[in-house]
């Protein structure tokens, strides 16, 4: 298992050191799930993109590879941002966002001046998941858009690809607006190929008041019913709670012609604890839905010298019209031995399952969780060194005996409520080695045996 080392996660990955964000071109290829994602190689700090990637059996052990797509071209010569996977007559085809900046401040070049930049689409093919040919094997297939009122020339990003029936499909994010008095509306834009190579738009999809910028776009069918997640910009503006956040709905959506509706009130936060970003789904092995997310962090742990980690996979699934997102299976069996509450060691991972009525309170090392008046909240005001960062999360209000399962690993805190209607997840510091639990009419403690 990759990450054992005390210092970092063990089911969290993170890069080996320094800066990682978005989850890109998750895929289940040739016997492996592969996880690509944003990384900048050099600091703990964003800076110009790069694509990390590891491989996985089972999305519980990682295995690091080498830096998969870097910088080569004029257009993506500042970076390679998000985007996806696909698998085309036994080749990997990834898809993503490439940035030519149009200046950069004296003191960083790494960094877009005022954050103006042009943004393109491009591809690359690998033979084997493995090796890619950032020389010779890159194309562009979408050029920056100069039409202001199709989508924006810096903000338009983050391909995701499929296929339905004989042709391929990208949903990329962006925005618009009419005149300089109005605020941006998020929009969707849609392109269709016949060989995953040569693209056309299609169609589009906007809707004012949903944030705007809506990053990391998916789209697709569970269930009978097709689930569209984003990551709007500027989705919060209380001053309190981060602006951009990963939010889902499900829509009406006509696969063939991208034909899409849906209304603001259709959609909600993905995860209670807005730490959770970028989502981005696939099938694994067995042919689930999963969804995995980057669990954001702004600084560093003291002493620390990596930034940022991904989330536990999730499977989707929709249940009596709600989007339910639990904790993998892969992970929830690792945790077989049970253990006392007093021989808790929170520097391993540990999963705990309780059932909460009214008032019912437990305490993770400074970590606190409660259950009053049928609300569930997460606080992690003692044991956050996050900045502009909310502290306390919350629920709506639930039926009482509501059934948690919290799984704790370094440095982070995911709760799982009422198998998958609600996640809170929660960037915490390293915590003590104290484990409390008042009021609960079921309350146990596993470890990974």
């Amino acid at each position: 298992m990759k990450n054992k080392a005390i210092n970092k996660p063990k089911l969290h990955l993170t890069g080996k050191r320094n800066w990682i964000n978005d989850p890109n071109g998750l895929i289940y290829y040739k016997g492996k799930h592969h996880m690509f994602y944003q990384h900048f190689p050099y600091a703990p700090q964003w800076g110009t993109m790069h694509w990390g990637h590891a491989i996985s059996d089972d999305m519980v052990n990682w295995t690091y590879e080498p830096i998969a797509l870097f910088p080569t071209k004029l257009y993506d010569r500042n970076g390679c941002f998000s985007g996806s996977a696909i698998e085309v007559n036994g080749d990997l085809y990834l898809y993503y966002t490439s940035v030519k900046y149009l200046d950069t401040p004296e003191d960083n070049i790494t960094v877009p001046k005022d954050d103006v930049f042009e943004a393109s689409q491009a591809m690359i093919i690998s033979k084997d998941g493995f090796n890619f040919d950032n020389f010779n094997d890159k194309s562009l297939i979408i050029p920056a858009i100069e039409d202001k009122d199709l989508g924006h020339y810096t903000h338009t990003r983050d391909p995701k690809v499929w296929e339905y029936k004989d042709n391929y499909y990208i949903i990329l994010g962006t925005k618009v607006k009419k005149d300089d008095n109005e605020k941006y509306t998020g929009k969707l834009l849609y392109y269709k190929s016949k060989d995953a190579k040569k693209w056309e738009y299609i169609n589009s999809f906007e809707l004012h008041g949903l944030g705007d910028m809506w990053e990391c776009p998916d789209i697709f069918s569970v269930d009978g019913k097709y689930v569209l997640t984003i990551s709007p910009e500027n989705y919060y503006t209380d001053g309190i709670n981060p602006t951009n956040n990963a939010v889902f709905g499900i829509v009406d959506f006509e696969e063939e012609t991208c034909n899409t509706k849906f209304k603001k009130d259709d959609f909600r936060v993905v995860d209670l604890g807005l730490d959770y970003y970028a989502p981005q789904s696939f099938i694994d092995k067995e042919g689930r839905r999963v969804q995995i997310g980057w669990i954001r962090m702004n600084k560093p742990f003291e002493n620390h010298t990596w930034l940022g980690m991904m989330s536990l996979p999730r499977v989707v699934e929709v249940k009596n019209g709600q989007i339910i997102t639990n904790v993998h299976p892969n992970i929830s069996s690792l945790f077989t031995k049970e253990v006392d509450i007093d021989h808790v060691d929170l520097k391993n991972s540990i999963c705990i399952k309780a059932t909460l009525k009214n008032n019912s309170k437990i305490n993770i090392g400074g970590y606190e969780i409660s259950f009053e008046n049928n609300t569930i909240t997460g606080d992690r005001a003692k044991v956050c060194n996050q900045e502009n960062v909310a502290l306390k999360s919350s629920t709506k209000v639930l039926e009482d005996n509501c059934y948690i399962e919290v799984y704790i690993d370094y440095g982070v805190v995911e709760v799982y409520i009422n198998n998958g209607q609600y996640v809170m997840s929660h960037i915490v510091n390293p915590l003590e080695s104290k484990l409390e639990a008042s009021n609960l009419s079921d309350f146990k403690v596993y470890t990974i045996n």
